[in-house]
């Protein structure tokens, strides 16, 4: 699907250009636009799992509009929460975000019970070591950056793959089995769950308060998206964050 976007080129002539759109095949959390004001930031994918921000995160209006989570070290309190909870074997998350931990653990997402070997998360444990899939199995080595960047994780039974601004980071790796247990608490964005599986800790976090994460936009899906449909999605945001 692509969208129509206008142009005007002087004269009263204008030209339209079209854009790719955001794959909705599967889309089960929308949060596209951030809240200016308020605790709840509207999801649009038509479901209605509108998330609510934790703690005391602050809307900032660069590209468009962010929301971000003002936590010194892991032990802060920001993160989002949303109500959605990964029951298939499939699921792509993907987040527009700026993040640059300092104090680790330091979660990206999680919908997970650490203890009982049930769900998904993805977190830092280093400024360049990045861990997804299921309890954080695959690592992958990224280059520390506060830039705003389009971040995907695709899950499609026991293969994981990891895409960073429209591309492929490495190959696929295997988790050695998928993933046959779940949580029913929340999704959360910047934090994940205890141990336990209930709660909220380890969040996403900077030491410079000028260089708090910030979520500026999250999908999720409960299909393994392919890489044509994360090109897509990356080049129906870039033009917005520059990126």
């Amino acid at each position: 699907m692509f969208i129509g976007n206008g142009i005007n080129i002087g004269n009263g002539i204008s030209i339209i250009s079209e854009l790719p759109s955001i794959v909705t095949a599967g889309l089960q959390v929308n949060l596209f636009s951030a809240p200016s004001s308020g605790t709840s930031w509207l999801d649009t994918s038509g479901n209605d799992r509108h998330a609510t921000l934790q703690g005391t995160p602050t809307y900032v209006s660069d590209n468009g509009g962010g929301i971000r989570l003002n936590n010194a070290s892991y032990t802060g309190t920001d993160y989002i929460s949303a109500p959605y909870n990964i029951s298939t074997t499939t699921v792509t998350v993907e987040i527009v975000a700026s993040f640059n931990p300092t104090a680790y653990w330091a979660t990206i997402w999680g919908n997970e019970n650490y203890n009982a070997g049930s769900g998904h998360l993805a977190f830092m444990n280093s400024s360049t070591a990045l861990n997804w899939g299921k309890t954080g199995v695959i690592s992958a080595t990224i280059t520390a950056s506060n830039s705003i960047r389009h971040w995907a994780f695709v899950i499609n039974g026991a293969s994981v793959s990891l895409y960073l601004n429209g591309s492929q980071l490495g190959t696929s790796a295997s988790m050695g089995t998928a993933q046959s247990s779940y949580v029913t608490t929340e999704f959360l964005f910047g934090a994940r769950h205890t141990n336990g599986g209930t709660g909220a800790t380890d969040k996403l976090n900077n030491s410079n308060s000028s260089l708090y994460p910030v979520f500026y936009q999250m999908r999720i899906y409960n299909t393994a998206l392919a890489a044509g449909d994360v090109a897509q999605n990356y080049n129906a945001v870039r033009g917005t964050y520059g990126i």
